[in-house]
């Protein structure tokens, strides 16, 4: 990772994430009213930088229509 890359990873931890814009354009929704968790509603390289450079963890989980739902925890927290 060099210093640009690094200083754009500083940027987006510097500012807080807009979910609310991330949920009304239907590419995520919250996982069952959980602070950090999501649903995914894209592909995972389709995700926007924001949120993937916020990702700390991936779960596949099973629904009850014996489908997947790829749910995502993110990082919300705002560094100076």
């Amino acid at each position: 990772m060099n210093i640009k890359e690094l200083e754009k990873r500083m940027a987006i931890f510097s500012t807080p994430l807009d979910l609310d814009k991330y949920i009304d354009d239907g590419v995520i929704s919250r996982y069952k009213n959980t602070k950090t968790q999501f649903v995914i509603h894209c592909r995972k390289d389709e995700l926007p930088e924001e949120i993937n450079a916020r990702t700390k963890g991936l779960k596949l989980i099973q629904n009850k229509t014996n489908g997947n739902t790829l749910v995502l925890e993110l990082d919300l927290k705002v560094r100076k």
